[in-house]
């Protein structure tokens, strides 16, 4: 494991709030609407599902680090902007849920692009694709054993919205950056003693 505890446990406070933003825009909009009341629900969304994001967050950063070269000169402000971009992009499919399918998931697809290019590297590619086949899979099972449902017409990719490919995309790189910036700060302490006993 390369993530410390405290780290592997900030992402999925952070993974799981996140998701419960982008949950409740759903819940509001109409996109979606859940059928159960078995479990508690922590604002719109019931207890399994921002802890399945949070485990996902956690998850992807720590395989971020067990992939090539991860980047040692990404910052804190480039994180920032990363996970706002992938909230406004998850509230962003809320609030096209009525447009048609092809308009609003292509816009979804451009801005987890524009995400990829400002944001990611090569490898992490593996986590956005990661998390685009596992996150829409698993949703996928969920619809299907009637504990959700997305509106009629957000759901054209097999009970979901097709828009979920590429948002889980952008989550995933954006997941791995943040990997690299937790394991970049840990290092700095260590280079900087080393400068200055270099410089003694």
């Amino acid at each position: 494991m390369k993530l410390r505890l405290r780290e592997l446990a900030f992402f999925f406070l952070l993974g799981a709030a996140a998701s419960l933003v982008g949950d409740h825009s759903h819940v509001v909009t109409g996109t979606t609407a859940y059928f159960t009341d078995a479990v508690p629900f922590v604002w719109s969304s019931p207890i399994w599902f921002p802890i399945l994001v949070g485990a996902a967050t956690a998850s992807l950063a720590e395989i971020r680090l067990h992939l090539p070269r991860p980047r040692t000169d990404v910052t804190v402000r480039q994180g920032v902007a990363g996970a706002a971009a992938v909230v406004g992009t998850y509230i962003t499919t809320a609030l096209v849920h009525g447009a048609p399918t092809v308009p609003a998931t292509a816009l979804i697809v451009a801005i987890a692009v524009v995400i990829w290019c400002v944001l990611g590297d090569g490898p992490s590619v593996v986590c956005g694709v990661l998390a685009a086949v596992i996150g829409p899979a698993v949703e996928i099972v969920l619809a299907n054993m009637g504990l959700f449902g997305y509106h009629d017409d957000s759901d054209g990719l097999l009970g979901v919205g097709p828009w979920l490919v590429p948002l889980y995309f952008a989550f995933g790189v954006v997941v791995a950056l943040l990997g690299e910036i937790a394991a970049s700060r840990r290092q700095l302490p260590t280079l900087s003693s080393s400068a200055a006993a270099a410089s003694r």
